[in-house]
């Protein structure tokens, strides 16, 4: 049923793949995942890789594991019925610009924690993924999922069992922010790699350990998007409530 990974492909191949399974109908809502060994021998990757791309597919509610038992496919209806957050913040603008906002001031603060305390691993895992966005780019994909698994994946290095429970439950509200930054803000070729460059300098901060400027890169590389957010959905409310006005 699985299909090999290769080598540089991580966890979003993992998760990309079981996502393109339940799609086809091959999973179905309730049935059981194989064994952890027996999992990953087939997709060919480590089980700590696994592990963490089943995280991922946990806190976006399309599996459920269970102490004991095994880890299932959940139903979609379930999962809609289950994210009243998702609903609340995806549905109103106002609240997708306090989830911009509130994303950078997160993450520029974790990143100067990621920086004290990453692991060696932790650092080729990044490295891997700025890899795969530079291979993406060149051959004209969609690196937004990449983008996301960076930033996720720095929160992990964070060694923060709090910031890092928080930040993967709501993964995939800050992925919707960097989707859409993606296609509409950085749209071009010249933007994406400015994108890469950007990720590669926090990257290196990071790396040597250099926290505050890890802090104030990341502060510069999301405040960019926040502030398209403020002012893009800033300017609709305005102009509904002009027209608004103008109706009475």
């Amino acid at each position: 049923m699985f299909k090999p990974i290769r080598p540089k492909r991580v966890t979003h191949e993992i998760v990309g793949q079981i996502q393109e399974l339940m799609g086809s109908g091959a999973l179905k809502p309730g049935s059981r995942l194989p064994p952890e060994r027996e999992m990953a021998q087939q997709l060919g990757v480590s089980r700590p890789t696994l592990r963490e791309a089943m995280g991922v597919l946990e806190h976006l509610g399309l599996v459920r594991s269970i102490q004991g038992d095994g880890t299932y496919v959940m139903n979609a209806a379930e999962r809609s019925l289950r994210d009243p957050l998702q609903e609340l913040i995806l549905a109103s603008e106002k609240r997708m610009v306090e989830l911009a906002e509130f994303r950078t001031e997160v993450e520029s603060w974790a990143v100067t924690l990621a920086a004290k305390r990453i692991e060696p691993q932790e650092l080729e895992l990044l490295k891997e993924i700025l890899e795969e966005m530079r291979l993406g780019l060149e051959q004209g994909k969609p690196v937004h999922h990449l983008d996301a698994d960076f930033h996720l994946s720095l929160a992990k290095a964070t060694h923060n069992g709090i910031y890092y429970h928080v930040a993967n439950t709501i993964f995939y509200l800050f992925a919707e922010v960097t989707r859409i930054s993606h296609e509409r803000i950085f749209r071009s070729q010249r933007d994406q790699l400015q994108l890469l460059e950007e990720h590669t300098a926090i990257y290196k901060a990071v790396e040597q350990g250099r926290g505050e400027e890890a802090g104030r890169l990341m502060r510069a590389h999301l405040t960019r998007t926040e502030e398209w957010f403020k002012s893009t959905y800033g300017e609709a409310a305005g102009r509904r409530r002009d027209e608004k006005e103008k109706s009475f």
